[in-house]
């Protein structure tokens, strides 16, 4: 065992940690061949090493145990680069133990000491030790994950995890990314075998070795300081100083300006660079330092440094300062430090002296400088103290939008917003965020959203505060991302105008919501991180007095609108009863608005939180109403994991064995994979759903099911059986749709479905009076329906080849859709829109969007109509010439026939048939041309058949495609498709 001088900590402090595990490789073998003296000596000079390097680089020793050894960086204090700290300690014991001659004699084929080791960093709860447990004892899975690591890694080998280096890996040599499987742990982890240092000594060629992220906006300080180096090269001496948080992009601007003053050959500037680092190799005058090692390729340098100049601090402050003016008697020079916030004594007072030196002479020297704010309490900003500051803020919504199109093109709109949210126009944020939703796959979650060595960047400006800020911004996280400041001054006493709450603004730590009386975070990142290190009983304890407060209010107020806060924070309080009575309510207001991704949300918490209730009847029949409820919200914009809980639902009514419940389980079931475009499966679902109504006499039940197996029918090209019961249940809801909003809500999709099958017949001026039907109560609404009204009306409007108004009507249904969050409908608005567009100006940009869309629903399952994006695509592609891509999405339409989504079957089949004819398989391209038309007829559609002679007509196989292209000319006529009937009398 090993002691530290360090202070130990108190029991129970909740730390963010990077932990470092290190075992000597080979060690059983070497104990049966070695005396136990010289054993006991090897781990001596182990031991030895292990207490000089890892302290050297900022690390604790937590315990040593044989020849193996757990240290912690970030504790007193974290770090942002205790993961690099951790990794340069790994290779220096790496690099000293293989020095190691162990002593006595050795075997023939012993190849000298290694170790092996692994590096991973969380959140750990760290007690003290004792001579049992080391110098700490560390809870939580972080050491353990280290420790796995270590077992992993071969003899002399580093691994460490990703989310312990981050952008910090590029400051080594490493292997490629690779996931790792590790015993107790369920998901695969990501991390690097490290290798040894790499050439890089900043931050930004670090983000050079990784690939920079798009630069976007900062136009204005672009322009302020061109102004300044045009000043300078008038004769002036000027100190520009940017300064911003980190991550916000102030060394970018600064290093997209320097490239463009060098390439202005008009204007002579002699650039010098110099950046600042906490790190150990940082040296007094490091900034000069490096500048007058840059200038050992000068042809013809003013002077060198004497060694006498070069043997004390104050003379090689005076020769560098001496050398700088020299220089710009000569030219205007340009001299840029980075982390200002970091630099010594030495080199502040020289970069003062060097500006007042060269202001007295009037030399044309422009000083340049990059800085973090300090807090005032910790570090006055007396570093940069005399220069024109330009406060870089965070980018505006606008550009951080770009910027994450830039990065992650194909994320969804929705996961794109929530990296906005988080990240809070922070470019470094934006940029970690992007490649954590690319891994995520579907959604972010929150308080996990970021890695640990971004967390650590975090965790260490909250450590930086004073105690009363630091407590402040805690309790902030707990109350929320959006904070009211009346809860704020509850809990603290202090409002929005006390001075530590206004202190929090200026560090960009919390600000002003739009919505007055409320604070939010800048970064919702940086609550996320803040929450996950708050202790778990100062948490929950928090949460309760929340909870009693939001109570109160609510009652005072009347308002019954705090179930949604009350429900969060009684769950983070373990208060499951009323967790789940608050997500309940929670979830039927939101469902009431159409906030469909809330409700959804709530409904779901509302059934984790049944879980920890005892089991029993009456639990269980809770837990399927809400299940049933979550169904409601869900049809506009199901996945797969809606499904399953439906799924779920329809098991445990079996075992109730009541048959009304069985029958509404199997009905939501039906329902939902509709929407999810499984129509062979929800048919299967909605007749047993029949059956039990008819068995039970669930008349309600019975009433609303003709409307749900019409618009199956319909979707499943069963025409033929869907228009009875569409009109069956039309008449039904018409009776009915006074009496509720659920009912007028059903009548209209029970028309628009109607709509939707006229328009596929070809009967297209009925079919647009029926949706004008459907449309007019919800027409403007911005109501969930509407967005999925107006996709289908795109469709149709696509059909008859009238293409502006598909796309106004689908650009309806990506903006509804987006604003009550349902993918699938904002999904295929965008889709449907392309390809009018495409159809329309042959926009080569409708491409992409159709795979972005396509892209969006893949993580849900797909959707209803799936076919339809791939039929789109595969138009388009094989009018391009790209056949191995239209042959991908052809196989793709083809193959939603499986759940009887033929709707692209006839789309695809006439692409394949293009495809053929372009190599000249005249037979294979009549072939395809028949499968298009048998497509068509089975759906009865007329428009497919006058599409598809049209299509003949241009390929021309042989000499009757004049007749082909009379009838379709005919048909375009008759049903008004004016877009195609262009290009049939263009052909």
């Amino acid at each position: 065992m090993t002691e530290s001088s360090a202070p130990a900590p108190s029991n129970g402090q909740r730390r963010l940690l990077t932990l470092l595990f290190v075992d000597l490789s080979g060690s059983t073998a070497m104990a049966e061949w070695m005396e136990a003296e010289h054993y006991s000596a090897m781990l001596g000079s182990l031991r030895e090493l292990y207490e000089r390097i890892v302290p050297h680089h900022g690390g604790q020793i937590a315990r040593i145990q044989g020849d193996g050894m757990l240290a912690v960086f970030g504790h007193p204090e974290v770090r942002e680069d205790d993961g690099r700290r951790a990794t340069e300690a790994a290779l220096e014991l790496h690099a000293a133990v293989r020095g190691i001659q162990p002593p006595g004699p050795r075997p023939a084929d012993f190849k000298g000491l290694t170790l092996h080791s692994g590096i991973h960093a969380g959140i750990v709860l760290v007690n003290d030790g004792d001579q049992m447990r080391g110098r700490f004892e560390l809870l939580g899975n972080a050491p353990n994950i280290a420790a796995r690591l270590s077992e992993a890694a071969r003899a002399d080998e580093i691994i460490a995890s990703e989310e312990s280096l981050g952008l910090q890996s590029q400051f080594f040599e490493t292997g490629p990314r690779f996931s790792l499987q590790l015993r107790g742990r369920a998901t695969p982890l990501a991390a690097y075998r490290v290798f040894g240092r790499a050439p890089v000594g900043r931050r930004f060629e670090a983000s050079m070795r990784r690939g920079l992220a798009p630069f976007v906006g900062r136009e204005s300080e672009q322009v302020m300081l061109e102004a300044a180096l045009a000043r300078t090269l008038t004769g002036q001496t000027l100190w520009v100083g940017l300064r911003a948080g980190a991550g916000v992009g102030k060394t970018r601007l600064t290093e997209e300006f320097l490239r463009h003053a060098e390439d202005q050959a008009d204007r002579p500037c002699r650039i010098h660079r110099g950046y600042c680092e906490s790190y150990l190799s940082a040296e007094p005058l490091q900034p000069f330092l490096q500048m007058l090692r840059a200038m050992d390729g000068m042809a013809d340098p003013p002077f060198e440094l004497t060694a006498a100049q070069q043997s004390t601090p104050a003379g090689r402050a005076d020769a560098l300062l001496a050398l700088l003016l020299a220089l710009a008697l000569r030219t205007p020079q340009l001299v840029f430090i980075d982390d200002l916030q970091w630099a010594d004594d030495a080199s502040l007072s020289l970069l003062h002296r060097l500006r007042a030196a060269s202001a007295r002479e009037g030399l044309p020297l422009l000083l340049l400088t990059a800085s973090r704010p300090q807090p005032a309490a910790v570090l006055p900003s007396e570093h940069d103290d005399g220069a024109e500051i330009i406060e870089l803020p965070p980018l505006t919504e606008d550009e951080s939008a770009r910027a994450v199109q830039q990065l992650a093109p194909q994320v969804d709109p929705f996961i794109a917003a929530e990296v906005l949210r988080h990240a809070g126009g922070n470019p470094l944020f934006i940029e970690e965020l992007c490649h954590a939703a690319a891994d995520a796959g579907e959604h972010l979650v929150e308080g996990q959203s970021s890695s640990a060595w971004l967390a650590a960047l975090v965790e260490s400006r909250v450590g930086r505060l004073p105690a009363e800020q630091a407590r402040l911004v805690r309790l902030a996280a707990v109350i929320g991302n959006v904070i009211p400041v009346w809860l704020l001054e509850a809990l603290s006493g202090c409002g929005e105008q006390h001075p530590a709450v206004r202190a929090l603004a200026a560090q960009d730590f919390i600000f002003p919501d739009q919505r007055p009386g409320h604070l939010r975070f800048k970064h919702g990142i940086t609550r996320d991180v803040v929450y996950e290190a708050t202790g778990l009983h100062e948490r929950q304890a928090l949460h309760r007095r929340i909870s009693i407060e939001l109570a109160a209010r609510g009652g005072a107020d009347g308002q019954g609108q705090l179930h949604e806060q009350l429900a969060y924070h009684a769950a983070a309080a373990n208060d499951w009863p009323a967790a789940g009575l608050h997500a309940e309510a929670a979830g039927d207001q939101a469902l009431a608005a159409s906030a469909l991704d809330r409700a959804k949300k709530q409904f779901r918490a509302a059934l984790a939180a049944l879980e920890f209730l005892p089991d029993e009847a009456g639990r269980r029949r809770r837990w399927i109403a809400v299940a049933q409820r979550l169904g409601m919200a869900c049809v506009f914009d199901a996945s797969q994991d809606d499904l399953r809980v439906l799924k779920h639902a329809a098991t445990l009514a079996q075992a109730e064995g009541e048959p009304g419940l069985i029958a509404r389980t199997e009905y939501w079931l039906a329902y939902v994979g509709y929407a999810l475009g499984e129509t062979r499966d929800s048919l299967r679902h909605a007749r047993a759903a029949v059956e039990t109504a008819q068995a039970c006499g669930d008349h309600a039940l019975l009433a609303q099911l003709p409307g749900t197996v019409g618009q199956l029918q319909a979707a499943a090209a069963n025409y033929a059986e869907a228009l009875p019961m569409l009109d069956l249940a039309i008449a039904r809801q018409r009776a009915r749709a006074s009496k509720s909003a659920v009912n007028r809500i059903g009548l209209s999709f029970s028309l628009c479905c109607r709509a939707y099958v006229l328009g596929d017949q070809g009967r297209f001026d009925h079919a647009h009076e029926v949706f004008a039907e459907a449309l007019e109560p919800f027409n403007g609404s911005g109501h969930a329906v509407e967005a999925s009204m107006q996709g289908w009306r795109a469709a149709v409007f696509l059909w008859q080849g009238r293409w502006a108004e598909a796309r106004a009507a689908a650009a309806v249904a990506h903006r509804v859709g987006a604003q009550v969050r349902s993918m699938f409908t904002c999904a295929m608005g965008q889709a449907a829109g392309a390809y009018g567009a495409w159809m329309q100006t042959h926009d080569p940009g409708a491409l992409q969007l159709i795979l972005d869309a396509t892209a969006w629903l893949a993580p849900r399952g797909g959707g209803l109509y799936n076919s339809f994006n791939h039929g789109w695509l595969a138009d388009i592609l094989s009018t391009q010439g790209h056949v191995t891509a239209a042959r991908h999405h052809i196989a793709l339409a083809l193959r939603r026939g499986r759940q009887h989504d033929w709707i692209g079957g006839a789309m695809a089949y006439r692409a394949a048939a293009r495809l053929a004819t372009g190599t000249g398989d005249v037979p294979l391209a009549r072939r395809y041309l028949a499968l298009a038309r048998g497509a068509g007829e089975q759906r009865n559609s007329d428009h497919e058949a006058a599409v598809t002679a049209l299509l003949e007509a241009e390929l021309k196989l042989d000499g009757s495609w004049t007749d082909a292209l009379d009838f379709a000319r005919a048909e375009f006529t008759r049903m008004g498709m004016t877009g195609f009937l262009e290009r049939a009398q263009a052909l």
